[in-house]
């Protein structure tokens, strides 16, 4: 018979495990919706996002699901008959910087300016023109989805710097 000792030596003698936290990583982000068929078409048409897999769950009668993916980064979009949440969207940047909670979406591009271009031939405005901020070694451009979420593209600086900068 084993007892609580020999199994906390045999335990010991293994060594220390490893956390099984740092093996995790970002799998998707889920956004919710009352538009699941607009919301699917805006992330495909301008941002190039390909649905991967949709379905639905009996139990949630009315509720859409789907996975869409972007080179690797994947959102769960669901599409509810009604909110499940009373939080809305922030009216403004400002508000969504200072606000607690889920902020925006960020993706890293190469170059944010070129980015906005696209965007911009694609028909979306952008809410923050590309800017750069040195302190935080980026430059930024922000939009909005067609549910009002906030999308920031990312460029750090000193790649930007390597190509003589803007």
């Amino acid at each position: 018979m084993t007892t609580l000792t020999d199994a906390k030596a045999a335990a010991q003698a293994q060594g220390p495990r490893p956390d099984p936290l740092a093996q995790i990583r970002a799998e998707h982000v889920m956004i919710s919706t009352g538009d699941y068929a607009g919301t699917l078409a805006w992330y495909r048409d301008k941002l190039g996002f390909q649905v991967k897999h949709e379905w639905s769950v009996p139990e949630f009668p009315g509720v859409h699901l789907a996975y869409i993916e972007l080179n690797g980064f994947v959102i769960e979009v669901v599409g509810t008959p009604k909110a499940f949440q009373e939080r809305k969207t922030p009216p403004d940047l400002e508000t969504a910087l200072s606000d607690r909670g889920f902020g925006h979406l960020a993706f890293l591009a190469a170059d944010v300016d070129a980015v906005a271009e696209e965007l911009r031939r694609r028909g979306v405005t952008a809410v923050q023109p590309p800017t750069s901020f040195p302190d935080a070694g980026r430059r930024v451009l922000f939009i909005r989805d067609n549910n009002g979420n906030f999308i920031e593209f990312v460029t750090p600086l000193s790649s930007r710097e390597d190509e003589g900068g803007r």
